[in-house]
């Protein structure tokens, strides 16, 4: 795949600035992530968790797309809720997820397609969002896992699926069992914020993979029902050792 640096653009207007694909969506402004203002929000897929963000599915402009508000967490939540201090709008975590996101698709890498990203600048602080298209007909690997098992063969693919990205030096900061989607096709992984490529050293890639168990197990602590154990990690470890 060949993505082209000439159809990214940046659209300001006070201090809202909009960096998007001018191939996917054009001219867009801030309605583009209100999704209140849209009678075409799909209420019943609003508010799944992406990490500490909320998703909400929506239908624009002919296509299905998913927006990601940046919130805070611990107890700073409580005083800034979704407010950022920062200077530049190209180090805003949407912008920087944005950019991240469009070099995965050039690497032909899983990850969620991104439409625009939103940094709304109010004195010291900014707002955030990101829009990207909807990976249709998806679950998350916990919801699976809650519902039932998940065979060798798909153990494996998880496994190479997360080896392709540490093999392009992709670091994924949250990588756990709702941060992987199993569609009918493909695997793939969502959720880069904080993600970056890590050119220096091995350890990282190792520390990724016991994320991603800590996960597994803790989700299996929780739920009753919950199919996973220790033969399906070694299946993902195979998995993972074969690309």
């Amino acid at each position: 795949m060949t993505v082209s640096l000439e159809k990214i653009k940046i659209k300001s207007s006070g201090q809202h600035h909009i960096l998007y694909d001018a191939s996917l969506i054009d001219n867009p402004d801030e309605t583009l992530f209100d999704p209140d203002a849209k009678s075409s929000t799909l209420p019943e897929k609003t508010n799944t968790a992406i990490g500490r963000a909320q998703a909400r599915f929506f239908h624009y402009h002919g296509l299905d797309l998913v927006l990601k508000r940046y919130l805070r967490g611990g107890m700073i939540a409580s005083l800034l809720g979704d407010r950022y201090f920062g200077f530049n709008v190209e180090h805003t975590r949407s912008f920087r997820e944005f950019r991240l996101l469009h070099r995965l698709q050039a690497l032909e890498l899983p990850a969620p397609v991104p439409v625009a990203a939103s940094a709304e600048r109010a004195g010291l602080v900014f707002r955030a969002a990101l829009v990207t298209k909807e990976i249709s007909g998806a679950t998350t690997l916990a919801d699976h896992l809650m519902q039932t098992k998940l065979d060798d063969d798909l153990w494996q693919a998880v496994g190479s699926c997360i080896r392709r990205f540490h093999n392009q030096d992709v670091y994924h900061a949250d990588l756990n069992a709702r941060n992987i989607l199993l569609s009918s096709d493909r695997i793939y992984l969502i959720d880069f914020d904080k993600g970056a490529f890590r050119y220096l050293g091995e350890s990282w890639k190792a520390a990724n993979l016991a994320r991603l168990k800590r996960s597994l197990l803790k989700f299996r602590s929780l739920h009753r029902n919950f199919y996973f154990n220790e033969e399906d990690w070694k299946q993902l470890l195979q998995g993972y050792t074969k690309v």
